[in-house]
């Protein structure tokens, strides 16, 4: 039986190993990073404090965090994410740290899952509290450091916490309960529909490749689970050459262009990527048999240089999950997890509808400059 009195042993315990040196730092960084790596540990210990896990015992724990991203009184947070790891054994070798791709000056928030017993602790930081986490001393010793964050209470230092189990057959058997909660952002603030998806996607064994690609993309939603859909095609039924390279210009863009981008390495920054945000009416031009073409992959061969190319379609399938409501997270959830187990297959969603060379001296930009349209130039538009 979980005992919290035991918890709250360890933790002492362990900040007593850390401080037993009394270190003192004499530049400012060392002070900012030791102060935002003890707030990662207390993060730690309050969630297993709520869900009754024990710290140091639990080795299976999930951590998803904005850390990293997320600014405070323009310091960075990335040392938190250090003293997450001292006490979850999350890492990111073993794919249980996520780090998601936010804003600079969204609220900086910590969700620590457990899939054994299913409970997630959310963490969000009260920036106004901040402040009284920095010892007023130049050089603190990193016992002043902890003692000046205990000082700070739960409750002041997080502005939302809450612990919810959000096991996905729980979810699914009180779908209304938690469309209420997670709708009123007081479980979970903004970021219910992200954890709650990422989170599982990783306790059931999501790989790399997916884990990275919602990352950037901030949340795993059906959009992006196309785009991986469409990379894991490409690089079994169209792969490159040795000293190949891709080019890949999105004729409908979604979610996809996330994945794309971060599984390919294929970004406008590097001259690989362009996007035409095409109309209605634009695709009604089209050809009748390439109107669900999303996405023009272009592939140069390594030895002769010359561009070949598909246009591919892309199709979710019918998962046959339940109507949990309107926008339901579990609905979203359902299907990701259905995908999620059918990655492998993606012959099943993707599928070619057109394939081409490029005329000698032609390359890929040439039909991604203002006014030209790849689709016209395909002859895949209606005359």
């Amino acid at each position: 039986m979980f005992k919290k009195q035991n918890c709250l042993k360890i933790a002492i315990m362990f900040m007593l190993l850390i401080s037993l040196p009394s270190f003192s730092f004499s530049q400012e960084t060392d002070k900012n990073y030791l102060t935002w790596s003890v707030l990662g540990m207390r993060a730690a210990y309050e969630a297993a404090v709520n869900t009754q896990h024990e710290l140091g015992i639990d080795y299976a724990a999930i951590v998803l965090t904005n850390a990293g991203y997320a600014e405070i009184d323009g310091l960075s947070t990335e040392a938190a994410l250090d003293g997450l790891q001292e006490l979850t054994y999350a890492s990111r070798g073993n794919n249980s740290l996520v780090e998601v791709h936010s804003k600079y000056d969204d609220a900086l928030w910590f969700a620590i899952y457990y899939p054994t017993s299913g409970m997630c602790a959310y963490l969000e930081v009260n920036p106004l509290s901040v402040s009284k986490l920095f010892s007023s001393t130049d050089s603190p010793s990193f016992y002043q450091i902890i003692t000046d964050n205990l000082a700070v209470s739960s409750s002041e230092l997080f502005s939302i916490a809450s612990f919810e189990n959000i096991n996905p057959e729980h979810l699914y058997a009180n779908a209304d309960e938690y469309n209420d909660k997670f709708g009123t952002q007081l479980v979970f603030g903004k970021n219910a529909f992200r954890i709650v998806t990422i989170a599982n996607a990783v306790a059931k064994g999501a790989p790399k490749s997916l884990l990275r690609s919602v990352e950037f993309h901030d949340h795993y939603c059906p959009g992006v689970t196309s785009g991986i859909l469409a990379v894991n095609y490409i690089k079994k039924n169209f792969p490159l050459t040795s000293g190949g390279s891709y080019f890949v210009q999105s004729v409908q863009p979604w979610c996809k262009e996330d994945a794309l981008m971060t599984l390919l390495n294929a970004t406008p920054g590097k001259g690989g990527y362009s996007v035409l945000y095409s109309t209605a009416e634009d695709r009604e031009a089209w050809n009748e048999d390439v109107k669900d073409a999303a996405t023009i992959i272009y592939r140069q061969d390594g030895e002769t240089k010359k561009w070949d190319g598909i246009v591919i379609g892309i199709s979710l399938g019918d998962t046959g999950c339940p109507d949990y409501g309107t926008g339901s997270i579990m609905s979203k959830l359902c299907s990701d997890l259905w995908h999620l187990d059918r990655l492998d297959q993606p012959e099943s969603f993707v599928k070619v509808i057109n394939q081409f060379e490029l005329p000698e001296g032609v390359s890929p930009k040439d039909w991604a400059r203002p006014g030209v349209d790849p689709m016209k130039q395909l002859g895949l538009v209606q005359e």
